[in-house]
């Protein structure tokens, strides 16, 4: 099997997300990881960086082979680009999170087979990294493309715009 680069965030939240650090960690092993690890402090050979900036995080989804996120944002900025993720939700029952809604809407997404999920202890994470580029082939036409919300708004405001305001 080939070395692969692989991106892993695991967002900008507050919560610690030790179950993906660690995973993402022994990924490095056999893989090119780099990390976004947030507030976890679990340490071992992947580069890691606590937060990068936006504009990182869409140079390393674009440079990457396989894009590894949390149940959040991150899934529909990917799918936007036209990548199908492997998505890890937090689980409210592991200390991850508040509450379980990153669990609902992974399940709503896997169910539409719009992401690879990966779910409980994560042993069969480096599995789905081999699988992914054809879990990603046979998922992409399932992707949601819908435009984003800010242009939604602006093209809105302009059709609302009285006509000898037009520019």
């Amino acid at each position: 099997m080939s070395r692969l680069d692989v991106f892993v965030t695991v967002g900008m939240g507050r919560w610690p997300f030790d179950r993906l650090v660690a995973a993402a960690h022994e990924l490095a092993r056999d893989h090119d990881v780099f990390l976004q690890s947030g507030t976890s402090l679990v340490g071992g050979p992947a580069p890691a960086q606590p937060f990068v900036s936006p504009d990182e995080v869409a140079t390393r989804i674009a440079q990457a082979d396989v894009v590894i996120t949390h149940g959040g944002n991150t899934v529909r900025t990917l799918q936007r680009a036209g990548r199908v993720p492997i998505v890890v939700a937090r689980e409210a029952t592991r200390g991850e999170m508040g509450n379980d809604h990153q669990v609902r809407y992974v399940f709503e997404e896997e169910a539409a087979a719009r992401v690879v999920a990966a779910w409980g202890r994560l042993h069969r994470l480096d599995a789905l990294v081999a699988e992914h580029a054809a879990n990603e082939a046979r998922l992409r036409h399932n992707l949601v493309t819908a435009p984003d919300p800010i242009a939604d708004r602006l093209s809105l405001d302009e059709l609302l715009r009285p006509v000898g305001d037009r520019r």
